[in-house]
């Protein structure tokens, strides 16, 4: 029941966001069509229509506002969810798609006032670029970089180096300070959550041993057909980087 309370509560919290944008669309609607009634008739706006405009301007931004705010915060709570659901997901991307057509819209008022002389503010027509921003700082969040191979290969590439030890006896091996990221592969943790490397093996890198498990050989159990990261977050949370270093 405790589960069953929790996922309605979590749906009934995205159909609220839905509903919430979908209002504020249709009062965008209505200060749209109250500025292009302001433009109709012909010769130079006079000081009030202007001031008019600028109000339904500064309201319409602060609607698109709210609005790329809470599709942004669906978009980071579907993300985070453990039951993923197709439908939110399409409604999701429909509400999206309502606010690019919008933008569309007020691109076309935008170029209508500019050809009036209008000297009024500006609409913020930039819903497209603001989503592809934020996906990009979401990109970037879950960004980690991953390498797999030999000590000799690393060494060369300067990713790790050996210190420590006496007359080479007992040395480590640790990530060097000033490695190439274009010698990693880099990777979305939310969606990759297996890395291949199939051979007995080390992690030169930190990371919770509660966070993933190993997939052994079943004939060589010292074989490691792959790491299991079973909690993304946890796993990258002590280093974005994971080096492993192949026998």
């Amino acid at each position: 029941m405790s589960v069953v309370n929790e996922r309605d509560a979590s749906i009934n919290q995205f159909i609220a966001s839905f509903n919430e944008v979908e209002s504020n669309l249709d009062s965008v609607a209505v200060r749209q069509h109250i500025i292009s009634t302001s433009t109709e008739q012909k010769g130079e706006l006079k000081q009030n229509q202007k001031e008019h405009i600028n109000v339904q301007i500064a309201a319409i931004n602060n609607l698109m506002e709210q609005n790329r705010k809470k599709l942004a915060d669906l978009n980071r709570k579907l993300k985070g969810s453990a039951n993923k659901n197709k439908e939110l997901e399409k409604m999701i991307a429909t509400i999206n798609g309502q606010l690019e057509q919008k933008d569309v819209e007020l691109t076309a008022l935008n170029e209508k006032l500019n050809d009036l002389n209008a000297q009024v503010a500006q609409l913020q027509t930039s819903v497209t670029t603001l989503t592809e921003e934020s996906n990009a700082k979401s990109q970037a969040l879950h960004t980690a970089y991953y390498v797999v191979g030999k000590s000799g290969e690393l060494q060369d590439a300067k990713i790790i180096d050996r210190k420590g030890g006496l007359l080479g006896i007992g040395k480590t091996s640790k990530l060097t300070a000033d490695f190439d990221n274009s010698k990693f592969t880099r990777i979305d943790y939310t969606q990759t959550g297996t890395i291949a490397v199939n051979s007995e093996m080390k992690m030169i890198t930190s990371h919770p041993s509660d966070s993933y498990t190993l997939d052994k050989d079943a004939k060589d159990k010292n074989r490691v057909k792959n790491i299991v990261i079973t909690n993304p977050e946890k796993f990258w949370s002590t280093s974005k980087y994971l080096v492993v270093v192949k026998d």
